[in-house]
């Protein structure tokens, strides 16, 4: 299987995978990071797992994310969320696919009806500044976590995600803890600003 991937030029990848749901005999191996015990109220820990050649797209997602890098490498490129107007920030319709046996391709079969994380339309390696001209405005910010590393995403803050294979397993995995975040706001509304979540008042 995997050599018809490559052959095709096709990735597989398991993401947004609940542990509790999924591989719930793992979550008792998992540590909850001892410094937010108590203080910050955890929605869910996930598992992403693929051969590491993956690619997500730019979006944001409304929790306070500590992203912990199994094997593999990833290369995460970091947008602030205090401007959204510069990543035009929408839900963008994703569509269905089907594969065909006949010439190995994916065929859309439509658009889903309801989305619901948030996408921005630009795409970063080669951006159209003739459509999205504020995008020039932006400063992103590189960085890469191996095996053993531990990146926190604060709530909101864009990311586009480039997964690489470890040497020995040809895969990548990680695992992060989404906490429900200390900052929060309105969404899609590239316009509304981040305010302090009133569930967390009580730290101030």
């Amino acid at each position: 299987a995997s050599q018809e991937m490559k052959r095709y030029n096709v990735s597989a990848y398991l993401e947004y995978a609940s542990l509790a749901q999924y591989m719930s005999d793992l979550v008792s191996d998992i540590d909850e990071l001892t410094l937010l015990e108590g203080i910050l109220h955890m929605d869910s820990l996930n598992i992403w797992l693929s051969d590491g050649n993956t690619l997500g797209k730019l979006h944001f997602d409304p929790f306070d994310n500590f992203l912990c890098q199994v094997n593999g490498r990833k290369e995460v490129i970091l947008f602030e969320p205090h401007n959204n107007c510069r990543l035009y920030e929408a839900h963008i319709p994703q569509a269905q696919l089907q594969y065909s046996n006949s010439n190995h391709s994916f065929l859309r079969r439509g658009l889903l009806d309801s989305v619901a994380m948030v996408m921005s339309p630009v795409d970063i390696t080669n951006p159209d500044f003739q459509r999205f001209p504020e995008f020039a405005d932006t400063k992103p910010i590189n960085c890469t976590i191996d095996a053993g590393d531990v990146l926190f995403l604060p709530s909101f803050w864009w990311h586009e995600v480039q997964s690489y294979p470890d040497a020995i397993y040809s895969r990548n995995t990680a695992i992060n803890f989404w906490y429900e975040p200390f900052l929060t706001k309105e969404f899609p509304c590239a316009d509304c600003q981040l305010d302090i979540n009133p569930n967390y008042r009580d730290l101030l």
